[in-house]
């Protein structure tokens, strides 16, 4: 089981985006801000280049949700969901291979996140989530493949997860346990399959 503390999690959204992030805003988003949405996954959690381009993205935020004003920065909810409605953008296009995913792990020097040499900083905190679903999805890509695709509540995200256990542990420091909702962890393993899919 995984553990990413309740006081973690509820402080990532910011104050003024939090009410209007869902799947559709973050598609609405993707479909018309892609050039900053790639640069926005390209950055740092936390750091000064993902508030620059996050400032750019709140103007669609509003926009796709009822033309409401909407300022602030980009949270991890925020990111996270953007990051969902890329990867499910790349995988609806005729090149995506899922089959690729299920047999092979893609090289993590490809797609990780690397912190090394990083000039604006970033949130130590959202980095380590993002590295921990930077494990998870090299591990099992295919699981994590299986739970981005499956439904919210259904018999096949409860499979996904239950088989994306073992990867999970895997990744975790020695007696670290861990608890995240299941659409928490859905979002987290996103936006490594979103890097790894991309590349």
């Amino acid at each position: 089981m995984i553990l990413l503390y309740a006081s973690l999690i509820a402080g990532m959204a910011p104050m003024t985006a939090d009410a209007l992030v869902d799947s559709d805003v973050a598609t609405c988003i993707v479909d018309n801000d892609s050039r900053d949405v790639k640069t926005l996954l390209r950055t740092l959690p936390g750091s000064a280049e993902e508030r620059a381009v996050g400032r750019k993205i709140m103007v669609f935020y509003g926009g796709c949700a009822d033309n409401r004003v909407a300022t602030g920065e980009i949270g991890w909810r925020e990111r996270a969901e953007i990051a969902h409605a890329a990867l499910l953008g790349l995988l609806d296009t005729p090149r995506s291979d899922d089959a690729r995913f299920v047999t092979a792990t893609p090289p993590r020097a490809d797609w990780a996140l690397a912190v090394t040499g990083s000039r604006g900083g970033y949130n130590q905190r959202l980095v380590s989530i993002r590295q921990f679903g930077d494990c998870v999805a090299g591990l099992a890509p295919g699981n994590a493949l299986r739970l981005v695709r499956s439904e919210a509540g259904s018999a096949g995200e409860a499979a996904a997860i239950a088989a994306l256990k073992p990867a999970m542990n895997d990744c975790l420091a020695p007696s670290k346990n861990f608890t995240v909702k299941r659409a928490d962890l859905r979002l987290i393993v996103a936006e490594p399959l979103y890097h790894m899919i991309s590349k």
